[in-house]
């Protein structure tokens, strides 16, 4: 014959049982958890990726240790922040695109211009005004042609121009020529750290 079990007894078994649906619950919370992080991180990583701003080339825009987010798949359009291999060297650079394939540019006065079409660089805009207060040229003069890898004046098929936000420190397309599409890996959608500089590009 079973003993029946008291009423402390019952309380007690009552409660081991709830303590086992609870720790069996945050289990399954937890795996769930983390394979949900796991899909969106592998998620995230497909379409994007992180790159550190290592320099001081393009401020005043990006400054030294902004965290990026770059878009993998995003088609390259003017004044995109790109992030590429240096052409002919081991190093990596984020620079701004200025020249699309297929254009011819020039600079005369501080004014971009895209064949006979001048183009405003808003992102500019305070330093512009500083320099024209100040007497002196933000960027200094040149056209396509001055470019190492340009013919016939044009940017050819799959190359990108580009430039440093700081124009008169940073190196870019006029010291070591045009980038190749194959050389970029990412295009600028974010920054993303610091907090306190959390902003879309």
């Amino acid at each position: 014959m079973k003993k029946r079990l008291n009423q402390q007894q019952l309380q007690l078994l009552a409660q081991s049982i709830r303590k086992k649906r609870r720790r069996r619950y945050l289990q399954d919370l937890f795996v769930t958890f983390g394979i949900f992080v796991t899909v969106v991180m592998g998620v995230f990583f497909i379409f994007f990726q992180i790159q550190t701003v290592n320099d001081f080339s393009m401020l005043p825009n990006l400054q030294a240790g902004d965290r990026l987010i770059l878009g993998k798949y995003k088609e390259i359009e003017r004044f995109d922040i790109v992030a590429f291999q240096i052409p002919g060297r081991k190093q990596q650079s984020i620079r701004r695109v200025i020249g699309l394939p297929g254009e011819e540019l020039r600079y005369h006065e501080d004014i971009l211009y895209v064949g006979t079409r001048e183009i405003p660089e808003r992102f500019l805009s305070d330093d512009l005004v500083a320099a024209k207060d100040k007497a002196y040229q933000l960027t200094p003069d040149f056209t396509t042609s001055d470019i190492r890898g340009v013919k016939n004046q044009r940017i050819p098929a799959d190359y990108y121009l580009v430039l440093a936000d700081n124009r008169s420190f940073g190196v870019d397309s006029r010291d070591y020529g045009l980038v190749p599409k194959e050389n970029i890996f990412g295009v600028g959608a974010a920054i993303f750290l610091p907090v306190s500089r959390m902003t879309q590009l």
